[in-house]
């Protein structure tokens, strides 16, 4: 017993030490502010006293009893999303020197739902409201004014209810009146120039939505119109979170309790939807394709829980989740996107996967300065503004993505031209194929004619001939001229059909065939005459076709120069050379007569007009000259 008492006294001593002593910790005390000492505005980190109502059961009434803490000096408290769900209440001591009451106006910070003032009265014994007075300008939502009487010293208490956003920050402020319009004016001037980048941004987002439509009239690609989507939502965002910045007023707060996210699950939706069909995921990755449907899919189902929560009396706390999870997916849809272009060796994928890791480590950063300004140190700076970190990884993963747009583009177009030359070919080939019948069935049409023609007028030309031979053999010295001119219009008849036959027969569109033929007609028609014909043709004719329209003037030709050389050279004799070049054949007739006289060509007009319009009708050329007889010349392209 001795013992125990030996060891509980002491204890019990210590304790109760502990307990007296912080019985007789001092009360937190209340720094007065004199509003007659505030020049412009006075930041009162660090001066008012706070109270975080998490259970909404603080009353006016009872405010003197609450369990106060201070807030940090110099330092702007960011709402978390349990303290948006929560009151709070502020507690000042304001005294006033001045002969006359001062007119201060409170402003919390944004962005509040409710603002609502009281003040305890002269003898310290109740709480009072005051009058909900707000400033008559256009941001009066977010201020609240009041007086401080002359020569008066009292507890001002400020209750605050914030707006269903984490944008919200404690920044008690007390702004005299006469300076409210400087101070408001100030108050949306950025201590960076994060505002003048971001209509930079938008302007560029701008000019992608125009060049994404242009690029969709060409080239008849819906993906395009998706692309202009995303830029349309995302610049409205930058535009609006730019232009009201630090304003409150109606729209935004529904703006940024509301509005701000659906747009951006809207850009980023259509955004998914372009990135699966620009770069072809579901026929080229489908990995990707599944991770982009799933994305799209969490983003409309958030959006849906995300409305739900917000027009439904349900805490902030399940509004900002839906919210931080639908952001979470995009990001890991994002490192998905990443880790399988890694794996990948497509230039586009890799691109493209470049820009969104930069894009992604900025939004990471930009996220954590949403939580935790001063994370990397204080001061105005636009490297610690999480705005503009956000848009500088949107302009950065822009240029990646028009890189990999133009690699895609020329992709496209050396794509496009093959199949277009593809086309071509084909149908140069079916075109070619097409000739090729025509000529075929002109063929056949040629044979059968040419056959036919042999066959039929052939046999009755020679019947006539040989009936006119037998006529003049049994009339023998008695012969009728007229029986004479049958047989030697039969005889021609027959020559000239002949050489119909020859032209329009197949078989014989060849070079080789041609001057055969022309050789085997040069002797034969010099053979019954006093003119010895010489003909010479190279030993080795190339196998090259020549039309019949083409054979058949060139032999025209040159009968029609044999028969003048016959009826007026009065040679001995006559050369015909035939020379083979590569694109074109020469054939000289050459005698030893008398010459024509170049002078005097009416007697050969006919002829020799004949053979030059016959000539250019073929593409070749005629000269005739005299030298040591009449040399006539014939060239045609083959």
């Amino acid at each position: 017993m001795n013992t125990i008492r030996r060891v509980l006294l002491p204890v019990l001593f210590i304790c109760s030490f502990f307990l007296t002593a912080q019985a007789q910790l001092p009360a937190l005390q209340l720094q007065p502010i004199n509003v007659a000492n505030i020049k412009d505005q006075l930041f009162c980190g660090g001066i008012a006293h706070v109270y975080k109502d998490s259970n909404y059961t603080a009353t006016f009434a009872n405010f003197k009893q609450l369990p106060w803490f201070q807030l940090k000096k110099n330092s702007v408290k960011i709402l978390s999303d349990k303290d948006v769900t929560c009151r709070w209440i502020f507690k000042l001591k304001l005294t006033n020197t001045e002969d006359s009451a001062v007119k201060i106006v409170f402003f919390p910070g944004v962005y509040y739902t409710t603002i609502n003032l009281y003040k305890q009265d002269s003898l310290g014994q109740s709480i009072q409201p005051l009058p909900c007075i707000m400033p008559k300008f256009k941001d009066s939502i977010g201020y609240r004014s009041f007086y401080v009487p002359a020569h008066d010293t009292t507890d001002y208490y400020f209750e605050l209810v914030p707006a269903r956003t984490t944008v919200n920050g404690l920044e008690i402020r007390l702004v005299r009146d006469y300076a409210l319009n400087t101070y408001v004016r100030n108050q949306k001037i950025p201590v960076t120039h994060a505002t003048m980048y971001s209509y930079i941004i938008v302007g560029i987002l701008l000019i992608m939505i125009i060049y994404s439509l242009a690029l969709n009239i060409v080239n008849k690609r819906v993906e395009f119109i998706y692309y202009a989507s995303f830029a349309l939502f995302i610049g409205l965002l930058f535009f609006l979170k730019s232009y009201y910045f630090k304003t409150t007023i109606s729209f935004v707060y529904f703006f940024e309790t509301y509005l701000d996210f659906v747009i951006q699950c809207l850009g980023t939706l259509f955004y998914f939807v372009f990135i699966r069909k620009f770069i072809e995921a579901k026929t080229q990755f489908r990995f990707l394709h599944y991770v982009f449907v799933i994305n799209q899919g969490i983003i409309i189902a958030g959006l849906i829980l995300f409305t739900l929560a917000y027009y439904m009396p349900l805490s902030f706390i399940y509004q900002n989740r839906v919210e931080t999870l639908v952001k979470y997916s995009w990001s890991l849809g994002t490192i998905l996107f990443i880790i399988y272009s890694l794996f990948h060796n497509k230039r586009i994928l890799n691109i493209l996967a470049i820009g969104h890791f930069l894009f992604l480590l900025a939004g990471i950063t930009s996220l954590i300065l949403i939580s935790n300004p001063t994370l990397f140190g204080s001061g105005p700076t636009i490297w610690r503004d999480a705005l503009f970190l956000y848009e500088l990884g949107l302009t950065i993963e822009l240029i990646f993505f028009l890189a990999a747009l133009s690699l895609k583009n020329r992709k496209d177009i050396i794509e496009r031209t093959k199949e277009q030359e593809r086309l071509r070919l084909e149908n140069e080939r079916k075109e070619f194929e097409k000739q090729l019948a025509v000529v075929a069935a002109k063929q056949e049409e040629r044979n059968r004619i040419s056959a036919d023609m042999h066959d039929e007028l052939g046999s009755g030309v020679t019947a006539i001939r040989l009936m006119s031979e037998i006529v003049k053999t049994k009339m023998k010295d008695s012969t009728l001229p007229e029986i004479d001119k049958i047989s030697n219009s039969a005889n021609e008849l027959l020559s000239k059909m002949n050489t119909i036959i020859w032209t329009m027969s197949s078989s014989n569109d060849k070079l080789d065939n041609m001057v055969a033929y022309i050789r085997a007609f040069a002797l034969e028609f010099f053979e019954s005459t006093n003119i010895d014909c010489h003909f010479k043709n190279p030993d080795q004719i190339p196998a090259v076709e020549i039309s019949g329209e083409k054979r058949r003037n060139i032999f025209l030709c040159i009968k029609e120069s044999l028969n003048n050389t016959a009826k007026h050279s009065k040679a001995n004799d006559v050369w015909i050379d035939v020379v083979v070049r590569i694109s074109k054949i020469e054939i000289t007739i050459k005698d030893n007569g008398v010459g024509i006289d170049l002078q005097k060509l009416r007697e050969f007009g006919n002829g020799l007009n004949n053979m030059r319009k016959r000539m250019q009708s073929i593409d070749g050329t005629f000269e005739i000259i005299n030298n040591g007889g009449t040399i006539t010349t014939f060239t045609v392209p083959l």
